[in-house]
């Protein structure tokens, strides 16, 4: 910011290609002035030739350079002022003198200096066209150049000193007038388009950083401003979308977006807020929250209206995640009354099998009731015990864990479980040795756990990978979290049940009991974390669990401290 606005001291604001053709323009009548009307020699060809570079030169880097050196463009400019002034002063000398139509020419150099440097250039370049315009008139300055200034032809032409002091006065003040006039409105120019930067930066370029989509249509229906933020969320291209009409920029994804704009321009009446869907070209249908207002002028009179919306995904995902905690809990605290009050009664009914068993030795029809018994109480007891693990999860702040640690440890009991076919293999990535987060051991253990349990009953007996990584991971509100990724190469999950696998109780295996993947979302929950599922037949099914870093967990202790001493 500081060396722009160091720049805008020295280098007119306007680049604009009018404004540098015109310049080159300039430049292209001065020197071929020079030389229809200058005698020639090698000097005088010299001065035009590095003259007619020097413009060429500056056309062509203000156009094609994007971050130009203001000290070399300053260089140019002055380089450009002198051999500009030095051929001017040998043209009105060669024709007309005192009385030449090249005169023109001071002037506009004098233009020139003072939109590069404001007053004080403009008063130097007047001072020295003054003195290159009035020496020759007065002086024989010949012996300098030889050729190119001849002696003074005031007498010749039967001008009387009198008169051609006044002429050059005349024409001396008026460059001192073209330099104090052009320097002033120079010097305000400069000022106005700093505070035009400094309005720019307060509110364009805040705009532009806003995170919310934001654009303005005025009452022809056409969009006036169309920020960033609103290119990302829409999927649009924000240089494509500025001046179209809302009709032809917003295509058939869109239509109830354009039909909402269209409405309020139309009946001049908006709501507050509303949620809509739209249909983005890369990532399909999202939420999007919309806020509308209109713009009147000071007549009332409808000008436009201000459209502001935002990608309500990550909200959504959010109150899906608060509401299945909700049930969760409410389930968590029914599982556990259910748990307790059966439990014992079944141990009972168990044990009393197992003693006739071994007293009767039964057989036949007999042994298999008994024995049909004995396995689903053993079911039954272990649906009770899920039960009771859900029901148990609660919150440990105090606690840290290393993945690096627990990790292998949960793969070594992994391989060599009966659950978990010979066809299937586990690996891991780790991305630093010492991986510590803010959780429980056995909590973390219970995660990692059920998800390859998960995995591994999805794949059968075909087998396949299982495979876990961490990574580093940052919020949206900067808070340092880990990435714990547990995927596999498997069938993959189906569309139609994705929303469900979380819930309790559902199941798609007839032994299930539709308590393992619950008890994940819990965990995660208890421990400041949230849980994001991708999957697909091609590329099998990755759950990204994000976890607080070891340092959340200090935060959250002090945070309770405070509270409870309050």
């Amino acid at each position: 910011m500081a060396e722009s606005m160091k720049y805008s001291q020295s280098i007119p604001a306007d680049r604009s290609f009018r404004f540098l053709s015109l310049r080159l323009l300039i430049t292209l009548l001065l020197s071929g002035s020079g030389l229809i009307f200058l005698k020639p020699s090698e000097f005088s060809y010299s001065l035009l030739a590095i003259y007619g570079v020097l413009g060429i030169v500056y056309f062509v880097y203000n156009v094609s350079a994007r971050n130009y050196s203001e000290e070399f463009l300053r260089s140019i400019v002055i380089a450009q002022l002198v051999f500009e002034l030095l051929i001017e002063g040998l043209l009105v000398n060669h024709v007309g003198g005192s009385f030449s139509p090249f005169i023109l020419f001071f002037i506009i150099s004098i233009v020139v200096a003072a939109l590069y440097f404001r007053l004080p250039g403009s008063l130097l370049v007047a001072t020295s066209a003054g003195l290159l315009y009035c020496l020759p008139v007065f002086f024989d300055l010949s012996f300098i150049y030889k050729g190119l200034i001849e002696p003074p032809r005031l007498a010749g032409m039967g001008i009387s000193s009198d008169e051609a002091f006044y002429t050059v006065f005349l024409h001396l003040c008026l460059f001192y007038f073209f330099a104090f006039i052009s320097g002033y409105l120079a010097q305000n120019l400069f000022v106005t388009t700093r505070e035009l930067s400094r309005l720019r930066f307060e509110t364009g370029e805040i705009l532009e950083q806003m995170r919310s989509g934001l654009l303005t249509v005025d009452a022809e229906k056409r969009i006036v401003y169309f920020n960033r933020a609103a290119g990302e969320i829409l999927g649009l291209d924000p240089g494509a979308m500025r001046g179209g009409h809302i009709l032809n920029v917003f295509g058939k994804g869109y239509g109830e977006f354009r039909r909402r704009l269209g409405m309020a321009l139309d009946l001049k009446r908006v709501e507050d807020r509303s949620e809509i869907i739209i249909d983005h070209p890369e990532v399909g249908s999202i939420p999007l929250g919309l806020s509308l207002s209109i713009i009147k002028d000071d007549e009332e009179k409808l000008r436009g209206i201000i459209a502001v919306f935002k990608d309500l995904t990550e909200a959504k995902k959010l109150e899906e995640r608060i509401r299945a905690s909700d049930r969760l809990a409410a389930v968590g605290q029914l599982a556990a009354g259910i748990a307790h009050e059966i439990r014992n009664p079944l141990a009972s009914i168990s044990g009393s099998v197992e003693v006739l068993k071994d007293e009767l030795n039964p057989d036949g029809d007999n042994l298999r009731l008994m024995q049909l018994i004995l396995k689903e109480s053993s079911r039954l007891n272990t649906i009770l015990t899920d039960f009771l693990n859900f029901a148990r999860v609660n919150r440990r702040f105090a606690d840290r864990c290393d993945l690096g640690v627990v990790i292998p440890e949960v793969m070594e009991l992994a391989t060599g479980d009966s659950e978990i076919s010979d066809s299937i293999e586990i690996m891991h990535n780790l991305h630093r040795p010492n991986i510590l987060v803010a959780g429980n051991e056995d909590q973390i253990k219970q995660i990692l756990w059920n998800l390859i349990l998960n995995s591994a009953q999805a794949m059968g007996k075909k087998g396949g990978v299982i495979w876990i990584s961490t990574h580093d991971h940052c919020s949206d509100e900067g808070v340092q979290m880990i990435k714990l990724v547990v995927g596999d190469d498997g069938p993959g999950i189906p569309a139609g049940i994705r929303d469900k696998i979380f819930d309790p109780f559902f199941s798609t295996r007839q032994d299930g009991t539709g308590l393992g993947l619950p008890i994940v979302v819990r965990l995660v929950d208890c421990l400041d974390g949230k849980i994001d599922l991708e999957s697909s037949p091609e590329a099998g099914t990755r759950f990204s669990i994000y976890l607080p870093g070891e340092h959340a967990k200090e935060k959250k202790v002090e945070a309770l401290q405070e509270v409870a001493s309050s």
